[in-house]
């Protein structure tokens, strides 16, 4: 039997993607990185393992109530990555870094972390904007994982009520119909736009996008307000660590209008 383990292509490096949080964000992740570079042929593209591991637990339920965690499930994810030998590893869910900064002893790959990627995007951008507003699940909130980067740092970050957070955003998220869903909702929309507006409204002078449900969100509504996130950082970040040929930005405007 081939051992795929032992079989590297010289100047090749894998990308692996833990998926299945929810799927469309996986999904929409690997769309971004495809439309972003400029390649010609099969082989230029890079060599992702994309494992849509749709069996993890919920994160939030874990972290904010105690249910199963979604350790072992991750585990089985990481496990794969190190057999197939990948250098880059990332989650299309935020709230699953709670879980995964943890288990970094036992990958073998580079684990890249949109919560870092955000804070550094922030400073090199967007010098003069000090109040952020977080758009984030309750899991992530409970987890400190924003507010561990951002402490004691020049920036205040701007949440909703619990109430809101619960009633408007997180039911956006979940509910039937909601942002995760095959079919999203008319009012799966307007509570999604009313999370973004009430941050707005609060003083919020750019939002970071800390679920990866924002970016389907974002589909349906239009914002004034610049918006960081978390699947952008990702997307951005694989390129420069893989080093492929971006799409000229003028060229990709022309595709897109076509």
């Amino acid at each position: 039997m081939l051992d795929l383990s032992r079989y590297k292509k010289l100047n090749s490096r894998k990308l692996g993607v833990i998926s299945g949080m929810g799927t469309k964000a996986g999904v929409l992740f690997l769309n971004k990185l495809i439309d972003r570079i400029c390649v010609n042929r099969d082989q230029d593209f890079p060599e992702i393992i994309f494992h849509n591991n749709s069996q993890i637990p919920d994160r939030t339920l874990a972290i904010v109530y105690g249910k199963e965690s979604p350790e072992f499930e991750l585990m089985r994810s990481i496990d794969l990555m190190n057999k197939m030998g990948v250098d880059y590893l990332l989650s299309t869910c935020v709230t699953s870094y709670y879980f995964l900064n943890r288990l970094k002893k036992d990958m073998n790959a580079e684990l890249l972390n949109p919560v870092d990627l955000i804070y550094r995007n922030l400073k090199q951008n967007f010098p003069n904007i000090t109040k952020i507003g977080l758009l984030a699940t309750t899991g992530s909130i409970r987890s400190g994982l924003f507010d561990e980067r951002f402490v004691n740092s020049e920036y205040e970050l701007i949440k909703l009520s619990p109430i809101d957070q619960e009633r408007k955003f997180m039911k956006s998220v979940y509910m039937k119909g909601g942002l995760k869903s095959t079919k999203v909702s008319n009012e799966a929309v307007m509570l999604f736009k009313d999370s973004v507006n009430l941050l707005k409204q609060n003083g919020a002078e750019i939002m970071i996008g800390g679920c990866t449900e924002v970016q389907i969100g974002l589909n349906y509504i239009q914002e004034n307000i610049p918006i960081l996130d978390a699947i952008d950082v990702l997307v951005d970040e694989v390129i420069d660590k893989l080093e492929i040929k971006r799409m000229d930005q003028e060229i990709r405007g022309k595709i897109i209008l076509e």
